[in-house]
């Protein structure tokens, strides 16, 4: 039975204050007075044109059947489940959680429209008593028993994203306002595990919080499946589920074994071990506070040494250096900047290439390509032309 317009008003108004999208702004998306768009929420406009529905879908981050129908009831409330767990978020990150919701479920249903496999999740890790100690041993050793279940022995991880993708996760990043959210790990109803990495950060730190977020995939399915999440922020020194996370990410990326392939640098030459800490982390794609910890789990640096470090942090990667392993090869200049956009805005080269073969393949229109970016149709036409997305 279709909702009245009272519902779909209500509901409207309950996502926008949400996001906190002001009601002038959305009636002037719709072209309308702020009154009339207020009469819209009021329930006082029946019916409701289609199209304000549609445009009210894209400019709020919902799909827009979360106005017409208790469809995706069970979706948002997911999503309000990560509203809660988030500290005071901005305006933007609610929308950037929005739409991360929203592009996992569209991702989902172009798998389903290509006939595309879906990898199964790999068998979940038993838990530990909880002690600290047990906690770091056990994300340590989880990683390393992954890391042979992968067939990836001691070798550096190149794409992260990719390998965690294969192992039935979906992985979107989307620059969020909070400095010190690194990722979010959803239940999804429809579409799965799902993890959302704060592109804001040092792409090595990206591949970090990625490992990071997969441990909670490997360890932590009973609490995604009580409260619908797992929300990580950097500085969570004392919870344990944060500080297994950490350990397994830090020795799925650079295993401490790796450390003893390298020749040791020279008693008390700074420069000799500051110039290794650097090599190290070039080769596998971590930071060098990664590497200064993994050298101390090898035996290689006091704890007076790593202090040391951390206090002066003398090592770096140059920005520049880093490589974003999605980007794909030979783009200009201005290619580059473009797909950077497209990533930090939320979407992934997975994603665009399930989107871009539905569209080759006529499995989807036009409208619904633009529908499944959160642009209007004419954006949609300019953003397959500046991508070089061959349709």
């Amino acid at each position: 039975m279709p909702f009245s317009s009272a519902e779909i008003g209500r509901r409207i108004r309950d996502i926008r204050e949400q996001v906190s999208f002001p009601a002038s702004s959305a009636a002037e998306a719709l072209g309308i007075s702020e009154a009339d768009f207020l009469a819209i929420e009021d329930g006082r406009l029946n019916p409701i044109p289609g199209d304000y529905i549609l445009i009210l879908s894209r400019i709020l981050e919902a799909d827009f059947r979360v106005f017409i129908s208790n469809d995706l009831d069970a979706v948002e409330k997911e999503t309000r489940q990560v509203f809660r767990a988030l500290s005071n978020p901005e305006p933007s990150d609610v929308m950037a959680i929005r739409r991360f919701v929203s592009y996992c479920m569209s991702e989902a249903d172009l798998e389903s429209i290509l006939d595309q496999p879906r990898p199964s999740l790999p068998s979940q890790y038993p838990l530990p008593a909880a002690f600290g100690k047990l906690h770091k041993t056990q994300g340590r050793i989880a990683a390393q028993q992954e890391r042979d279940r992968l067939g990836l022995g001691l070798a550096p991880i190149r794409n992260v994203f990719r390998l965690v993708r294969s192992q039935g996760t979906r992985v979107f990043r989307h620059r969020l306002a909070d400095a010190n959210l690194s990722g979010v790990t959803v239940l999804h109803p429809l579409a799965g595990v799902c993890v959302l990495i704060n592109y804001e950060e040092d792409l090595y730190r990206q591949f970090f919080s990625t490992a990071h977020e997969y441990a909670h995939v490997l360890f932590d399915r009973d609490v995604l499946q009580q409260s619908g999440c797992v929300v990580s922020y950097k500085y969570s020194k004392s919870d344990l589920i944060e500080m297994r996370a950490n350990c397994f990410a830090a020795e799925f990326l650079l295993p401490a074994e790796a450390i003893n392939r390298f020749s040791r640098p020279k008693k008390n030459d700074t420069e000799d071990l500051l110039r290794l800490i650097k090599e190290i982390a070039k080769q596998y794609f971590v930071n060098t506070q990664t590497v200064v910890l993994q050298m101390q789990e090898a035996g290689w640096l006091t704890d007076g040494t790593v202090a040391s470090f951390f206090k002066n942090m003398p090592a770096t990667i140059p920005r520049q250096e880093k490589l974003d392993p999605e980007m794909p090869a030979e783009l200009t200049l201005m290619q580059v900047q473009r797909w950077e956009r497209a990533i930090q805005s939320g979407t992934s080269v997975y994603y665009l290439e399930l989107l871009r073969r539905a569209k080759a393949e006529d499995q989807i229109s036009v409208g619904r390509f633009a529908e499944m970016l959160g642009l209007t149709v004419d954006q949609a036409q300019q953003f397959i032309q500046e991508m070089g997305l061959a349709l």
